[in-house]
């Protein structure tokens, strides 16, 4: 009898330890960028860059998975290239920034779409339209009902301007970012069509899968998102990388003549740091390693296999594409060139992980990863930085802000939840979305404390990932942990009313 309690003991124990098995290890799949790759849309290109005449040809694949609710007869491309053509209406740089991007003269660059065709090689219509040539549409031959697929083969000419830019070639790199003809998001009954604008990043896109192969002279050395599966030497003196990547945004190159590079694991990532003109390159290395650790520990385990930090010819400083960040060489001063890395390695989590509209609500990326910054140096004061200083010296700068523009404009725009093309200046958009962002979520993290703040964060991560995520969809995540109605926080503070909330608090 004892014996037969103890098979019976026995077998439930067994069942137990499976079924919670089962449950960590769906958990755990959940985050796998493997795991969901077969239901997302993939990008298969074949690249050619000629560095005489700084000219990408392309050939693109795509098999599109409709994941929408509607039936598609026609697929709608983001063209961002000919936002640098001439005469182009989108605004790439400001003004003020303008000589230090095109430090040899103005320079202009373009995609040429050449031919758009099916699976069985037939023409399909095609028109470079949107409100200034931004916009590729293809009508399809038949129309993708849900959850179905369709094949369609673009071919390409991308012409790559003289320009310190995230598109453009300077003395050091070639840096291609949104280079290629990349899906708009289909949402509310239509496809989300962007323009380009110099405030901010004007990036809109679902998660995909891509398998890239690009040829380019032997001398150089090639970073860009995914993994290199394969490097295939030629005898003409070039090479092919072969590069795959699972459930990203988008697919950014950066190459030049000239990195050097690290590597070294932080969990399961493996972290590389490419550079030509740092002194201090492993040191920022490490900080590299303690940013992800840090962020690792705080939001949720980083999902892909491989991230490159890549010192880069660039105007502003720094630029997130997935498993892939750009600082520039131009930053004055090693501290500020920490923070550059920190902040561009957060937006890994926001953007890069948890999507959004960059171009509607740049805070809810901007200010997410200001605030995440703060935590980075808040672990990590042995360079020189802490929550309290960071916290001050945002406020101090909102407040010369406001003081300078106030005289000069009378009043100021303090709403944060605004898209890019409503900010009237790069000052007026960085002090809302940033400096205002980060405040917004610091206030938040004393009024809640750091245990429910991380908590929250967490859960906005996992139910995020790989996904598009809203402002809704972020307070939300805050009230489901927190149990606490703060929809009129984030309301006050979004619509630029932060000072009456705080004076009734």
């Amino acid at each position: 009898m004892k014996k037969l309690l103890f098979r019976k003991l026995a077998k439930v124990l067994i069942l137990c330890f499976l079924l919670i098995f089962f449950v960590i290890s769906s958990f755990g799949c959940s985050l796998n960028p493997n795991h969901i790759a077969k239901n997302l849309s993939t990008y298969n290109m074949n690249l050619v860059f000629d560095e005489t005449n700084f000219i990408l040809n392309g050939n693109l694949q795509l098999n599109f998975k409709n994941n929408t609710e509607t039936i598609l007869n026609n697929l709608h491309f983001n063209l961002y290239p000919n936002a640098f053509r001439e005469n182009s209406n989108q605004k790439v740089i400001s003004l003020a920034n303008k000589d230090k991007c095109y430090y040899n003269g103005i320079s202009y660059g373009s995609i040429k779409i050449e031919k758009v065709y099916d699976q069985q090689n037939n023409d399909l219509n095609y028109e470079v339209a949107g409100e200034d040539e931004n916009i590729l549409i293809v009508e399809l031959k038949n129309s993708v009902a849900p959850q179905n697929n369709t094949q369609i083969f673009i071919n390409f000419e991308v012409t790559i301007p003289n320009a310190n830019h995230r598109f453009g070639y300077g003395e050091n790199t070639v840096n291609l970012g949104n280079f290629f003809p990349i899906l708009c998001v289909y949402e509310n009954g239509c496809w989300q069509d962007m323009f380009y604008y110099s405030n901010g990043d004007p990036f809109y896109s679902e998660a995909s899968n891509f398998k890239v192969e690009i040829e380019y002279p032997n001398s150089y050395i090639l970073a860009s998102t995914g993994q290199e599966n394969d490097l295939i030497k030629k005898d003409d003196g070039k090479k092919i990388s072969v590069i795959t990547a699972n459930a990203v945004r988008d697919f950014a190159i950066v190459m030049s003549k000239n990195f050097s590079i690290l590597s070294d694991k932080v969990g399961k990532t493996t972290v590389s740091y490419y550079s030509y003109n740092d002194e201090n390159k492993q040191e920022s290395l490490q900080v590299c390693l303690n940013a992800i650790s840090t962020y690792n520990n705080l939001f949720g385990e980083y999902p892909y296999p491989e991230i490159k930090i890549v010192e880069a010819n660039f105007v502003h400083g720094g630029m997130e594409y997935p498993n892939i960040v750009l600082i520039s060489d131009d930053i004055p001063d090693y501290q500020s060139y920490i923070y550059c890395i920190a902040h561009e390695l957060a937006h890994q989590w926001w953007y890069g992980v948890v999507g959004n509209n960059q171009t509607e609500y740049a805070w809810l990326d901007e200010g997410l990863t200001e605030y995440s910054t703060a935590l980075f140096f808040e672990n990590h004061q042995e360079y020189g930085l802490n929550m309290d200083m960071l916290v001050e010296r945002a406020n101090s700068s909102y407040n010369v802000f406001q003081t300078i523009y106030g005289n000069v404009l009378g009043n100021i725009d303090t709403t944060i939840n605004r898209s890019l093309e409503k900010f009237n200046t790069e000052p007026e958009y960085f002090y809302m979305v940033y400096v205002q962002g980060f405040l917004m979520f610091q206030t938040l993290n004393e009024m809640i404390g750091d245990k429910l703040m991380f908590a929250s964060l967490k859960n906005y991560f996992e139910d995020y990932a790989f996904k598009i995520a809203k402002p809704e969809d972020l307070i939300g995540s805050f009230e489901k942990t927190t149990h606490a109605n703060l929809e009129t926080y984030f309301t006050n503070y979004l619509n630029g009313k932060v000072i009456e909330f705080k004076d009734k608090v």
